[in-house]
């Protein structure tokens, strides 16, 4: 739930729908901040504002720098609505509520009401503070060896703190000991039950939310939401999604569960000291090493069939020895004993839920050792969005890279939008425009209005793409491709004279060019995934403009360094998804029974969208300048090259490494060409 809080003295249940046209209060907020005008933003805008009063859905691609968190901002404010804004990445969350709000309150004469609202884990939980050091203590994970330390910085936070939220606590204390300060969905009792309810961060936070006008969430609360029909989050009327390349795998992660065998083994030991006999916390036990031995027999393995038959016997197994155990908790009113209670009914519902896997599940065995697990996920989420989100109000969705062009069907189809339908569509919107006061119809349809956002960068004049169509193929011969792929890489980086991101595709790739870049006679800085955590290695990389960042996928996305940071973006191959990967695996599968081209309809999508991300990295600003470099030759060879080139920036493409050199030394000068 949330900590920030961003108001203009407003009543927030006002809701005095329409307060303003969306242009012309767009238009004071960037003068009055000292911004320039975009024709781009206020496009957007005018189809968010459109979107909102006639109750249809929006799909829109606005490239970076086009202003597209104002343009969707200022038309929220101005409806009067209760509108829910949920982001992928922290970052944006804490650039909304900490600094595009509160500016857009002092710019305007609009008074509204904003907020954060976070998942209950972020909060410190009152009641696990005030027992955390009892022996009966209901602990999920251990805490580590500084447990008694975190727990002293843990109380003195609380009772200084007016919200409970991790962020705001100084320093930072390790997750296993968090764990033990603070209380998951999935063993609160609710307020009710808890003596401390009264006063629980969480709840506060919550109280907050439904008061207040614009409420900002990460997907994953949202699509929590959307799972609990609507029972997560406050009431509210439109949805906005930023950041919504991410949300289909946000909701994939959601409407799926995971169980560990270990997590069984310490719930029982858990439910022994509130009331289990030791018979029943045995019998638990003696499933869960079963369990365990046959996950080890299949690691890495998506379960079907004959191979998942014995795990999911051993999963109705342990929801019957759970359900036993359950019944024979205290029934006393003490918070562990009903934590406990809460923790067991949720382990049973995900239990029964991965052993009734239907055939539109995919369960699979990931991870070792004391950390094996069992995963499932459904293979499409376009169903459950449809039918509890897309027909309940109109949704908003924005990124700067959707992969692809407008309509932005694959995007659209992953989350159960219709290009085809007229229902709840541009062209043809439910109902009349609304009158003031009233609020939207909350019956929308799949179908949706799109809009490609005209960019304010100069694409060719600004950068470059660089392909060399005489590399050798990376899948067919890796050792060559290596060789010449990595002369490349240095000839690329001298020129840059470092300033460079390399985007990896494998944690193999990266120590390999890390290592070539160290071994090389180039005196850079050289930062590699594993050398500390992702966020302080972004920090070092944006601080040191001649350092180099070597990483997978977790820097494919969300770093922003302008300038002459990073005027180099190297991609070392196509970021086609792992054939062997169970969940992709199945997708395959599934698309070729429904008579589809599975390398078509699932392959190039998911490259074309992280090769949008990737090549995204280069150009932040409109003073910037660069080139991505795909060290791939089948980006400038293969027939297939046209659907990936489309959802790539139109860049200025060369096939010559001297040209992209020469526009390297002149974008690491900060010249213009």
């Amino acid at each position: 739930m949330s900590t920030s809080e961003t108001s203009n003295d407003a009543k927030s249940d006002s809701h005095e729908t329409w307060r303003a046209e969306s242009l012309p209060l767009l238009a004071e907020a960037v003068a009055a901040l000292k911004g320039e005008d975009r024709p781009g933003q206020r496009d957007l805008a005018t189809a968010v504002s459109e979107a909102i009063r006639f109750g249809h859905h929006l799909v829109s691609e606005a490239p970076t720098g086009s202003g597209k968190s104002l343009a969707y901002l200022v038309p929220a404010i101005a409806s009067g609505l209760r509108v829910v804004v949920a982001t992928s990445t922290i970052a944006l969350q804490d650039q909304l509520i900490g600094k595009d709000l509160p500016q857009l309150a002092s710019a305007t004469d609009i008074r509204f009401t904003a907020t954060a609202l976070k998942g209950r884990a972020n909060y410190v939980c009152l009641s696990k503070i005030r027992t955390a050091d009892a022996p009966e203590t209901l602990f999920d994970q251990r805490p580590g060896d500084s447990f008694a330390e975190d727990l002293k910085t843990v109380r003195n936070f609380s009772e200084a703190s007016p919200t409970g939220d991790r962020a705001e606590l100084p320093g930072s204390i390790p997750d296993a000991s968090w764990a033990a300060f603070s209380c998951t969905g999935q063993e609160c009792p609710g307020a009710k039950e808890c003596p401390d309810g009264v006063e629980c961060f969480a709840e506060k936070a919550r109280t907050r939310a439904s008061e207040s006008e614009i409420i900002v969430v990460n997907h994953a609360l949202a699509c929590l939401d959307i799972g609990a029909e609507g029972n997560v989050l406050p009431d509210h009327d439109i949805l906005i999604v930023d950041e919504a390349h991410a949300l289909a795998e946000a909701a994939t992660r959601s409407f799926g569960a995971d169980l560990s065998p270990s997590a069984i083994g310490r719930l029982a030991t858990l439910l022994g000291k509130h009331g289990a006999t030791q018979a029943m916390v045995k019998n638990l036990k003696t499933v869960e090493k079963h369990l365990e031995t046959l996950l080890n027999q299949h690691k890495g393995e998506r379960l079907t069939g004959e191979a998942f038959s014995p795990v999911q016997g051993t999963l109705v197994s342990i929801a019957e020895h759970l359900a036993t155990a359950k019944a024979g908790l205290s029934k006393s009113d003490d918070p562990e004993s009903k934590r406990a209670n809460r923790l067991a009914a949720t382990r049973i519902e995900t239990v029964r839920r991965m052993a009734g896997a239907t055939a539109t599940d995919v369960v699979w065995v990931d991870g070792d050792g004391p950390s094996i697990r069992l995963r499932l996920a459904p293979l499409e989420v376009g169903s459950p969005m449809a039918n509890s989100l897309l027909s309940t109000r109109p949704c908003i969705f924005v990124s700067a890279t959707l992969g692809g062009e407008a309509p932005y069907r694959d995007f659209a189809a992953a989350l159960g939008l219709d290009p085809t339908s007229d229902e709840g569509s541009w062209g043809d919107p439910p109902g009349t425009l609304l009158a003031e006061g009233e609020p939207p119809e909350r019956s929308t349809g799949v179908g949706y209005a799109s809009l490609a956002v005209d960019p304010s960068f100069d694409w060719r004049e600004q950068g470059t793409l660089f392909v060399d169509p005489k590399l050798p193929d990376p899948a067919r011969n890796r050792d060559e491709w290596l060789a010449a792929g990595g002369a490349h890489l240095l000839r690329l980086l001298e020129a840059s004279d470092g300033r460079a991101l390399v985007l990896c595709t494998s944690r193999a790739n990266v120590d390999h060019f890390a290592s070539l870049i160290r071994d090389s006679k180039l005196d850079v800085t050289v930062l590699a995934q594993g050398d500390a955590a992702p966020a302080e290695l972004t920090r070092r990389f944006i601080d040191d403009e001649r350092s180099i960042l070597v990483g997978t996928r977790t820097f494919w996305a969300g770093i922003d360094a302008p300038g002459t940071a990073c005027v180099l973006v190297v991609i070392d191959r196509i970021p086609f998804p792992v054939p062997s990967e169970p969940l992709h695996a199945a997708r395959r599968e599934y698309a070729e029974a429904e008579g589809e081209d599975a390398f078509a309809t699932v392959d190039i999508p998911a490259a074309a969208l992280t090769l949008a991300q990737g090549a995204g990295r280069l150009l932040r600003r409109r003073s910037d300048r660069g080139v991505v470099a795909v060290l791939d030759p089948r980006l400038a060879t293969r027939d297939y090259r046209r659907a990936l080139l489309k959802a790539v920036p139109p860049f200025r493409r060369t096939t010559d490494i001297e040209d992209a050199c020469a526009a390297l030394k002149l974008a690491a000068e900060g010249g213009e060409k």
